[in-house]
């Protein structure tokens, strides 16, 4: 638990990049939509592979480091899966640390979610200006409870 910055700063990554490619793929189904209501030909859809390639190939590498991280400490590759590598408990003391962490996600959920439905209510007024909003909002939630997870065990160290 000592180096728990790093995962975090990869997970958040990682579900940035996953945003940037669900907002692309987004964009195409957005054009697909647009054929399907007039479907006189022309029909053309581009699709912006930069974001889905960068996810690749920037997300792989850091779930095999995760996983190889994992695997080196649980012996099993099952439970290397389907743990994450932040729930990592040596003694008592790491999982008196680990539970503060969760309960400090868990009230940070409470607060976050209805923020998030809060601000999906917006989303008529935000449409033609930002028509991934949605995309957005959902992923900024598992982000405060990352946050609010490592920042709680960062606190406790």
């Amino acid at each position: 638990m000592k180096n728990i910055l790093q995962p975090a700063i990869l997970n958040i990554i990682t579900v940035i990049l996953a945003g940037w490619a669900l907002i692309t793929l987004f964009n195409t189904n957005v054009q697909f939509a647009k054929i399907m209501q007039n479907p006189e030909p022309p029909w053309e859809i581009t699709i912006n592979m930069i974001p889905i390639f960068t996810f690749f190939i920037i997300c792989t590498p850091i779930a095999i480091y995760l996983l190889v991280i994992s695997k080196k400490k649980h012996k099993s590759l099952f439970k290397a899966l389907m743990l994450p590598p932040e729930l990592e408990e040596a003694d008592e003391r790491e999982q008196l640390i680990t539970a503060n962490a969760c309960r400090s996600s868990y009230i940070a959920m409470w607060y976050a979610v209805p923020i998030a439905a809060g601000l999906m209510s917006f989303y008529p007024l935000l449409k033609e200006l930002i028509p991934y909003y949605p995309i957005i909002i959902l992923l900024l939630i598992p982000i405060v409870q990352m946050i609010s997870y490592f920042h709680s065990i960062q606190k406790q160290q």
